[in-house]
């Protein structure tokens, strides 16, 4: 049941691909690769809370939107396990069976605030800068439309663990995506 334009698009092409006898639909969420991020956002905004000639003190950030990012990287790892290349491997192995699989990190479920508390953290040591608001507050005063967004993004990683792939933890992707930058 997508709540707007973009998860009904994303849902009929699920269903243009699905009718393909060989097809990998792969669904993710909250991707952060190397362009414009919410990651990289929060540690330009933490820089800002950081400068002492900034007048930036606090950084609102939705708290009641559930999820777990998606790293470009470990997406790309996901898709080669399964298309049959193992890390170590001199030969590709079989492909893992067609359909569709959810690959995002793994971990546990956290909120946009979350996230942006522990970026502040490694990016400067201002977590406390990060001030957790709901939906409604964060765009009360919003002068135009505002795309509707699932409360709960999270997906189950059942079915690619049962092919033998094991999604990294995004606490463990997310902190060496900030080190990285």
């Amino acid at each position: 049941a997508p709540l707007g334009v973009y998860g009904q698009t994303k849902a009929a092409g699920d269903i243009a691909v699905g009718n393909a006898p060989e097809h990998y639909i792969l669904r993710s969420s909250w991707v952060i690769g190397e362009g414009h991020n919410f990651v990289k956002t929060m540690m330009m905004l933490s820089n800002k809370v950081a400068d002492p000639e900034d007048k930036l003190d606090q950084v609102t950030v939705v708290d009641d939107q559930l999820g777990r990012p998606t790293f470009t990287r470990d997406m790309a790892e996901g898709i080669f396990w399964l298309l049959g290349y193992r890390e170590g491997d001199k030969e590709p192995s079989a492909p893992c069976e067609y359909g569709a699989y959810n690959l995002t990190g793994s971990g546990r479920v956290a909120s946009w605030a979350d996230i942006a508390v522990k970026v502040f953290e490694l990016r400067n040591g201002n977590a406390d800068a990060v001030r957790p608001v709901s939906t409604a507050e964060y765009y009360a005063s919003a002068s135009g439309p505002i795309s509707p967004r699932p409360v709960h993004s999270a997906l189950a990683l059942s079915k690619l663990e049962n092919v033998g792939y094991m999604p990294a933890n995004w606490e463990d992707s997310l902190l060496a995506y900030v080190k990285s930058i």
